[in-house]
């Protein structure tokens, strides 16, 4: 006999539980009894109907609890496991809703609060939508008034953008794995700046692919900013919430992702006309500028005519200073030409003069005593030379 501790049989009871398939994702219907709520904001309460009731749990940040309310008939869904600290057996609310919502509002409020907590609807990664898109994906039917109307409002609004509409079936089994396919084909190509996604409107059965956990991870996983555009304004899908916009209708949408060539137009003229403005003013500033500066220089620069006439005046003093000094150098000039002819041993010669010389040292005679009786000397007349001996 194996003998178990109170532990292990806990841990064996919990691990059966939630291995369970049915357990694991169950909706209960029941009457809300047993009403509590923690500090924390955490709900406890037990689903009860005629023969039994059932403990149960809805911790704070999960959807519904404000149909919590002592008697109220709802639907709640969670999965069913053991606490062992209590040995209890009880269920642990994700979703809670009103019974008569009916199982598809069930299952959306389900989704939205498993995808919500998943962050797939926060705001802060929802991207911006290009200004000025060079190519618009369209994920719809190819049939119907959806593709109709978003090519007349875009050939209208802005006629510079192709649009490229993968078509795909919104109504049905298959519908939920077109949209899907078709977000990722226009993703794959590189080249579209923005997607719609959109039908027409209808019951809450005929818009469910858009509520389906495969198309909103297919938006949430787009590289290419998606406005989601399902239904009428009144109706709101989980792709509406993943999407990074939600327009109210496909025109709307188509709207949303152009702008409008008129305006375009209008704010060019604007921009030409006060750019036509600013540049005059500036021309005008800059021309004024410029006449103070040439009036700033004409003011500054020296008088022309009274500065050739001091230059001609300098000149003039220059040459005549010139002129002066030349005469003055000529006389000097003159004057020693003069005293140097006076000078000339020619000039004396010629005056009858002559000049005795020693042939042998080649020194000029200047006195008796240069001389004996004997010596040979030669004497030096203005026409020519000749010796004579010297006689006592």
């Amino acid at each position: 006999m194996e003998i178990y501790t109170v532990s292990q049989l806990a841990d064996y009871v919990r691990n059966t539980l939630e291995r369970d398939p049915l357990l694991r994702d169950v909706w209960v219907s029941g009457e809300v009894t047993n009403l509590f709520q923690s500090g924390a904001g955490h709900v406890y309460f037990a689903v009860k109907d005629a023969n039994a009731a059932m403990k149960s749990v809805l911790f704070a940040g999960n959807a519904g609890a404000q149909h919590l309310t002592a008697g109220a008939q709802i639907n709640a869904h969670g999965r069913v496991s053991y606490y062992p600290v209590r040995g209890e057996t009880q269920l642990y609310v994700d979703v809670v809703i009103p019974a008569g919502a009916g199982e598809l509002a069930a299952e959306f409020e389900r989704l939205r609060t498993m995808l919500e907590a998943e962050g797939l609807f926060d705001p802060s990664r929802k991207r911006p939508l290009p200004t000025f898109p060079t190519t618009v994906g369209v994920v719809t039917s190819e049939q119907g008034a959806v593709i109709h109307d978003i090519t007349n409002v875009l050939a209208h609004r802005y006629p510079l953008a192709d649009l490229i509409l993968y078509p795909a079936t919104v109504q049905g089994d298959s519908a939920p794995a077109e949209i899907a396919e078709g977000i990722r084909a226009l993703n794959s190509l590189g080249f579209v700046s923005v997607i719609i996604v959109g039908r027409g409107g209808g019951s809450m059965e005929d818009l469910w692919a858009f509520n389906t956990e495969e198309v909103a991870r297919a938006i949430h996983g787009s590289h290419v900013p998606i406005v989601s555009a399902v239904g009428h304004e009144s109706d709101f899908t989980i792709a509406d919430f993943v999407a990074d916009l939600r327009a109210p209708t496909p025109s709307a949408a188509a709207a949303a992702v152009s702008p409008d060539v008129r305006e375009l137009r209008r704010e060019v003229l604007n921009l030409t006309r006060h750019a036509r403005q600013h540049l005059g003013a500036r021309l005008i500033q800059h021309s004024r500028a410029i006449e103070t500066l040439v009036s700033r220089m004409h003011r500054t620069l020296p008088d022309i005519a009274v500065q050739r006439q001091r230059i001609d005046d300098v000149l003039e003093r220059g040459r005549t200073g010139l002129r002066t000094l030349f005469n003055t150098r000529r006389q000097k000039t003159l004057a020693l030409q003069t005293a140097l002819s006076a000078l000339n041993p020619v000039a004396v010669l010629e005056r009858g003069f002559a000049v005795v010389t020693n042939p042998s040292t080649g020194s000029t005679v200047s006195s008796v005593g240069d001389v004996a009786a004997g010596d040979i000397v030669r004497v030096q007349v203005k026409d020519g030379s000749f010796e004579t001996d010297v006689r006592p």
